[in-house]
């Protein structure tokens, strides 16, 4: 893929400075997880999560206004849900204001036997429609690392993992180490109309990384998705596949890292986009050497800039990315004295790189999950994460941050 030249000189930068955090205190209990934010139009954001209910769990969300938070509101409940750390529920606000919130619900007893359920709302969650499944295979394999764009003003465009092959491995979904139909994990989509009706169901690409996340936007010249590949050398770089109004394009490689790893990193990628302007962040360590990169198009991500590379030797990956005055912000963690920090990087429109901030501690396992990043229309971003709470079970987070100078 053809590069677009920036400028690489801004790199060597200054030590990173404390962003001043204002904490919100969120309903979120003992044992939450998996937040995830999304904007409203007024300029609010809608938090959601996981949490313990009884012999299952409840996926639940709040409203969040400034530092004010509504009560909580239960989406889904059940017994026989996949909770992760890192495939997890999420909420998409269409044009028209509908929403659409997907949860991962167990469809055999191997440990990566689940289905995406998901269902829509058109009054803002005080009612939700019936759950439905936008796969139709049947198979006892995994689905899951969902994302989303809006086709039009009440249509989305829902992507996601698909295990249906692995199960000709006999592995209940999981197909790291099978090649093949006969045990890839594909890459897939489908539109969920008004009504939740399901149409133009997509196979994207058909042998991609088991367990990363997907990441989806939509541009002046259609969707483009970002996942993470994988070759028959087992190359786990990040791919691209876009929509020029007719057909699906062919896998294309974002960029070419050249990360050997026999299994899957669990670190997808993000991306976000504004007409022409995308950005895109990811996690990758070629030559065994960690690092956050970002790159940016300006030709609705068919070219590339080379990417910019974060935290050498440092960068712990799980990437957020949102659009933050003439440019855009990303929020992505890194080790630091013998644990881990979530830091945020400003970025100019052309994908210079300008400041970082450190913003809080935490764990440097699977326990804090991966961060969310909203910006609201007062400019200032909005975060939430996980972390360890006084019992050592997992607790949600959040917290303001004002960025203006």
């Amino acid at each position: 893929m053809p590069r677009i030249p920036i400028l690489l000189s801004v790199l060597l930068l200054a030590a990173a400075t404390n962003a001043e955090i204002e904490y919100i205190e969120l309903p979120a209990g003992s044992g939450s997880m998996a937040p995830h934010l999304a904007t409203l139009e007024d300029g609010q954001a809608v938090l959601t999560w996981l949490e313990p209910e009884g012999d299952g769990h409840a996926f639940r969300f709040s409203v969040i206004d400034g530092g004010a938070v509504s009560d909580p509101i239960t989406i889904a409940h059940g017994e026989d849900w996949f909770a992760n750390w890192a495939d997890t529920p999420g909420l998409f606000v269409l044009p028209n204001g509908d929403w659409m919130a997907h949860w991962l619900a167990k469809s055999g007893p191997a440990t990566f036997a689940y289905d995406v359920m998901f269902a829509r709302s058109t009054d803002q969650g005080a009612s939700w429609s019936e759950p439905a499944v936008p796969h139709r295979d049947g198979t006892q394999t995994e689905h899951g690392f969902v994302s989303y764009f809006a086709w039009d003003e009440a249509t989305a465009g829902m992507v996601w993992l698909d295990g249906r092959y692995t199960a000709e491995a006999g592995d209940g979904g999981h197909g790291d180490h099978h090649h093949g139909h006969g045990g890839d994990m594909t890459l897939r989509t489908a539109r969920i109309g008004p009504g939740d009706a399901i149409e133009d169901k997509q196979m994207l690409d058909e042998r991609v990384c088991d367990c990363c996340q997907t990441a989806s936007a939509m541009t002046a010249r259609g969707p483009l998705v970002i996942y993470r590949g994988r070759s028959d050398e087992e190359i786990r770089d990040i791919w691209a596949v876009g929509h020029d109004g007719e057909s699906w394009s062919s896998p294309r490689l974002l960029h070419e890292d050249g990360w050997m790893i026999g299994g899957c990193p669990v670190n997808g990628p993000a991306l976000i986009a504004n007409g022409e302007n995308v950005a895109a962040a990811w996690f990758t360590m070629p030559d065994g050497v960690p690092q956050v990169r970002v790159a940016v198009s300006h030709d609705a991500g068919r070219d590339f800039s080379e990417p910019v590379a974060l935290g050498t030797d440092e960068a712990l990956g799980r990437v957020a990315l949102d659009w933050h005055g003439d440019g855009f912000v990303l929020a992505w963690i890194r080790e630091k004295d013998g644990g881990a920090e979530l830091v945020l990087t400003r970025f100019d429109g052309a994908g210079n790189q300008q400041e970082t901030r450190e913003v809080v501690g935490l764990d440097g396992g699977r326990v804090s999950g991966f961060p969310a990043l909203v910006v609201l229309n007062d400019q200032r971003l909005l975060l939430a994460w996980t972390t360890p709470g006084e019992d050592r079970r997992p607790r949600v987070r959040a917290g303001l941050v004002a960025w203006n100078d």
